[in-house]
């Protein structure tokens, strides 16, 4: 029996990967780095500090400042600052399964300030028991660090957990914690290398809660 549901933020419930994407390439090449889509995909799921070591490794001297300043920019040009687009269902979902007895958390690779900004912003934050982030010096995705943590704060076993994930990082973090895996894909795709991994693959979070509510 499911008795929580851990969720990611960032392309699960936001729909923020497409945006910090189309950021990074924006203002990237003016900076004079080379920071390509492949390279923005396999770091989807990771924390801030992980990706910066994947940017540096492909760029030398990499400023995580001057990038992020400049992202920050283009945010604010374009009207994300504030608030990201919420993806399909996500108003929906954590108010049904708090309805039904379901504990939520969030567990995402964005800090505390970020997570709490965009998920107030469209009033989703009330909704979480538990909130871990990629602030608390955990190990990124696909480390269970943050899924364990979260499920030791909700007091419950891992086999009554379940990880709903859009990223392949984050499915596997979900796996090794022992929880049941749920993936949702956004800009990273299912594939076979996730089968032994990924319990449950869905179009989106809708067909996601009619499994975690049969279970």
């Amino acid at each position: 029996m499911i008795r929580a549901a851990l969720f990611d933020m960032d392309g699960l419930l936001l729909d923020s990967e497409r945006v910090y994407a189309e950021a990074v390439l924006a203002v990237a090449p003016s900076l004079g780095y080379h920071i390509s889509w492949d390279l923005i995909l396999e770091c989807v799921g990771t924390t801030s500090k992980a990706t910066d070591i994947r940017y540096a490794q492909e760029n030398p001297g990499f400023d995580s400042n001057a990038l992020r300043n400049a992202m920050k920019s283009w945010l604010k040009e374009h009207r994300y600052d504030v608030a990201m687009p919420v993806k399909p269902y996500a108003q929906q979902i954590l108010p049904h399964l708090k309805g039904q007895g379901i504990r939520c958390a969030l567990v995402t690779s964005s800090s505390l300030p970020i997570a709490q900004q965009h998920m107030k912003a469209v009033n989703l934050f009330r909704y979480f028991d538990a909130v871990v982030t990629g602030d608390l010096g955990l190990a990124s995705k696909p480390s269970p660090e943050v899924y364990l943590r979260a499920i030791e704060l909700l007091g419950l076993p891992a086999a009554d957990c379940a990880v709903i994930e859009d990223s392949h990082n984050g499915i596997r973090a979900g796996y090794a914690a022992g929880a049941m895996t749920i993936m949702v894909p956004d800009l990273v795709p299912y594939d076979e290398s996730l089968a032994s991994v990924c319990d449950h693959v869905c179009q989106n979070l809708q067909e996601a809660e009619d499994i975690l509510l049969c279970r």
